[in-house]
């Protein structure tokens, strides 16, 4: 059987920056107004992400609460979180995850065929997660960023 929903949710973000705490939030607000659509494909992506957009629900000194909608905010597929921490040598640590999540069951003819459901929203979480990690690197070359799950 394939990876679970749930272990697909664990995707999530892990960068250690020379920036401050404040222009990590600033890179991840910018990446968050970048991302918008379902992707490439409605095949592949489903229509609930059609117009998919990333916010800023809550803001604080060291965290950003977020939210993935679908177009005009009609139908909430995810939230994140981003928080950053300041470490001892001047170095920024960040980590953005996904909090809550829904998911949907393929179905043929009225049966569920074998397979893991599909996540609402991960394909324009992907996209965030990767503008990010674009934007943190070109603000800051030395910083060590990786994308993964949990195991």
């Amino acid at each position: 059987m394939g990876i679970t929903a749930k272990a697909r949710s664990s995707l999530h973000l892990e960068a250690t920056t020379s920036l401050p705490p404040p222009a990590v939030l600033g890179v991840v607000e910018a990446a968050a107004n970048l991302v918008k659509g379902g992707g490439a494909s409605l095949l592949t992506t489903g229509i609930t992400n059609v117009g998919a957009q990333v916010h800023v629900e809550n803001r604080a000194t060291d965290r950003l609460d977020l939210s993935l909608t679908s177009g005009k905010r009609l139908v909430e597929l995810m939230t994140m979180t981003a928080s950053v921490d300041a470490g001892q040598n001047g170095s920024s640590y960040l980590l953005v995850t996904v909090d809550s999540y829904k998911t949907r069951q393929q179905r043929l003819l009225g049966f569920i065929p074998a397979g893991p459901k599909q996540i609402h929203g991960m394909a324009p979480y992907k996209r965030f997660l990767e503008t990010i990690s674009t934007k943190l690197q070109g603000d800051d070359p030395s910083a060590q960023i990786s994308i993964s799950q949990a195991p």
